[in-house]
């Protein structure tokens, strides 16, 4: 007995010793309490940049519009997916669509104020993204048939997209901000095939870059991951919030439209949102060089990108080098044809 009581408490000291060597919470608040790039400031200060938002009465009344559309419209999906990665200014024929003008109207009418939910994975939050990401592609595909049709209204149902982007702004989840990013991608990638003249909202769209929203949820994910670690602090953990954020700061500072960041360590592999974030940057350029062939202006063949450029042949406008994405992101080509 005494043998047994003698090999428990060594493996007790022998655990104790593991767990002291590798918990170092001197290393973890040094790494959590680094500046983040572009004023972002550090994990501590994060709660502080999102101040609560009460929900109002009119996102609950477009849930319930959301929700009463269909939940798997795959003949729809095909349509938008189609279209957005046709090279062609033609929009082909619409299948049988839903009635979505409730919701366009109450997203032009009326400021949305949605129920934030900050925990990682909180199937509200999911269930919402769900409802949110529904209404977008039904008004998306209601554009488009509009657009074939050459109706100046197609642009009403893109504007109700990006008034349904632009009212997630203050939320800091990244399945959130992942969402507002392809919400902004889809009304860019057929905007170019609306009827002209393109309306004023949309220079709002173009010169909006989703880069730093996507940056600040980054953040917010690796704060509450530190959060839930204060227990337990280790090394392993304070090297692993310095490599995200280095990340960060590489992701701020690059001028390229073509970039392959490191897996981040703290939460879900954002490597392909990166790819997409940066290669939307060449899609606004497509879409407004398209529309400016259209109305019969010369291209702007400088990109904002450092590793590429932008020509016009007559028949097709193109981006020097391809920029893939993994699937199942089907973008924008980056070739178009397209004449005035």
């Amino acid at each position: 007995m005494k043998k047994a009581l003698i090999v428990i408490i060594a493996i007790l000291g022998l655990v104790g010793s593991v767990f002291l060597f590798i918990r170092n919470p001197g290393a973890v608040s040094t790494a959590a309490l680094t500046e983040w790039p572009g004023q972002m400031g550090n994990l501590e200060a994060v709660s502080e940049r999102w101040p609560r938002v009460e929900p109002n009465e009119a996102s609950t009344r477009l849930t319930s519009l959301g929700d009463a559309l269909p939940k798997t419209n795959q003949t729809l999906d095909d349509f938008v997916t189609r279209e957005i990665s046709r090279d062609e200014v033609n929009i082909g024929e619409a299948p049988t669509l839903p009635d979505i003008s409730a919701v366009r109207e109450l997203l032009l009418r009326e400021d949305i104020s949605w129920q934030r939910y900050d925990q990682i994975g909180d199937p509200n939050a999911i269930s919402a993204r769900a409802i949110q990401m529904t209404m977008a592609r039904a008004l998306i595909a209601d554009a488009l048939a509009k657009g074939r049709a050459n109706k100046a209204e197609a642009w009403n149902d893109l504007h109700a997209v990006w008034k349904l982007a632009k009212s997630l702004d203050g939320h800091p989840q990244l399945m959130t901000q992942t969402a507002v990013l392809t919400m902004s991608r889809m009304i860019n990638a057929v905007a170019w095939k609306m009827p002209l003249p393109a309306p004023k909202w949309l220079e709002e769209v173009q010169s909006h870059d989703n880069l730093k929203q996507l940056l600040d949820a980054f953040q917010h994910q690796t704060a509450a991951y530190w959060q839930s670690t204060k227990f337990f602090p280790t090394k392993w953990f304070a090297k692993s919030i310095d490599h995200d954020r280095k990340i960060a700061e590489g992701l701020y500072n690059s001028k390229n439209c073509d970039v392959n960041p490191p897996m981040n360590e703290v939460g879900t592999d954002l490597t392909s949102v990166w790819r997409r974030a940066f290669r939307y940057r060449a899609e606004r350029e497509a879409t407004a060089n398209a529309l400016r062939i259209r109305e019969g202006k010369p291209i702007e063949s400088k990109s904002i990108c450092s590793d590429g450029s932008w020509k016009y042949d007559g028949k097709s406008l193109s981006y020097s080098s391809e920029i893939t994405t993994a699937p199942p992101d089907k973008p924008m080509p980056l070739v178009l044809r397209v004449t005035h």
